[in-house]
């Protein structure tokens, strides 16, 4: 009997620590996969059309936001019932999403016409537009929630607009700024500089550039996880690396052909990765820094943007 009980919590300890759910935007079959990690395998295709590239993940849990630039839309999907519960059409072009941490307002990049829009969630209403650089694409909210942070790509920087103080503030960074991480503690910003071939690290309590990473050639976003850096390089077939805190290249992973969008896990111990050619997604260790798993997704996944749920 204590053989048996013990075999049991034996097997639950060897379960993961979260079972995470991925939300995988498909540009070209204009739909997103929904991924059960534990099981890796998709376990719904849900259409939206309009070539889906951004997506977003409610911290409360309760919707899924994903942005179609080819019809300049935004679907809210039910995560209880994996269907499009609702459906915005904005101006311009938007492209990057993101969202604040009590779940109220959403945060998407118009690519042409240098702004943002601020969009409350409850009534799936434009509240508010803000002045940005040139090409905003990713975005990023502070984990306090006072400050929105965009790549702006086509100014070579990154805009931090204060929500209380209603100011904005830009620093550049390397050439042509696409994807941004924030961490989690709200210290460092993370630019993946796509022109520069380079990680640009600014801290943001001094709005100072820090340091500078080299990549593979054409990084597209970053992702953090047990003490590193993880940029995703589209032309390198690969991954990039790196310390957080000496901002040295540690190693370069092979994953999937043209790797755009990553996320990390609730736990912390891999990166998912998003492989826009192969129409598969990496499971990567953060520790061992090894592709421990390929999962075939939709056609011409990107998925930029925060797209993990923890169930």
């Amino acid at each position: 009997m204590m053989r048996a009980v013990a075999a049991i919590v034996g097997a639950l300890f060897a379960l993961p620590a979260m079972a995470d759910t991925a939300w995988i935007t498909n540009q070209s079959s204009g739909d997103v996969s929904v991924v059960d990690l534990i099981a890796s395998k998709v376990i719904a295709t849900i259409p939206v059309g309009g070539q889906p590239a951004g997506i977003v993940a409610a911290p409360n849990g309760k919707a899924v936001y994903v942005v179609s630039p080819g019809d300049k839309s935004i679907s809210e999907i039910d995560p209880a019932s994996l269907k499009v519960s609702r459906r915005l059409v904005l101006e311009g072009g938007p492209l990057g999403i993101a969202i604040s941490p009590d779940s109220r307002t959403l945060y998407v990049a118009d690519w042409f016409e240098a702004r943002l829009f601020v969009i409350d969630t409850k009534t799936f209403r434009v509240t508010g537009k803000i002045p940005t650089g040139e090409s905003p694409s990713g975005v990023a909210v502070t984990p306090d929630g006072k400050a929105v942070v965009t790549a702006d790509r086509d100014s070579d920087q990154i805009s931090i607009i204060n929500l209380e103080a209603g100011d904005t503030k830009q620093i550049k960074t390397g050439e042509r700024p696409f994807g941004i991480t924030i961490d989690a503690k709200g210290e460092r910003a993370y630019t993946a500089d796509v022109g520069s071939n380079t990680v640009t690290v600014i801290d943001l309590a001094t709005n100072k550039v820090v340091g500078s990473v080299p990549t593979g050639e054409r990084p597209y976003a970053v992702g953090l996880a047990k003490g590193k850096g993880f940029a995703t390089d589209q032309y390198g077939d690969t991954v990039t690396a790196f310390d957080l805190k000496t901002l040295k290249v540690i190693e370069t992973i092979d994953v999937g052909e043209y790797p755009e969008g990553i996320a990390t896990t609730f736990d912390g111990t891999s990166l998912i990765i998003a492989n826009w050619f192969s129409n598969t997604i990496s499971v990567l260790d953060a520790t061992t820094l090894e592709v421990v798993t390929e999962i075939d997704v939709g056609d011409g996944p990107r998925a930029f943007g925060n797209f993990l749920t923890r169930d």
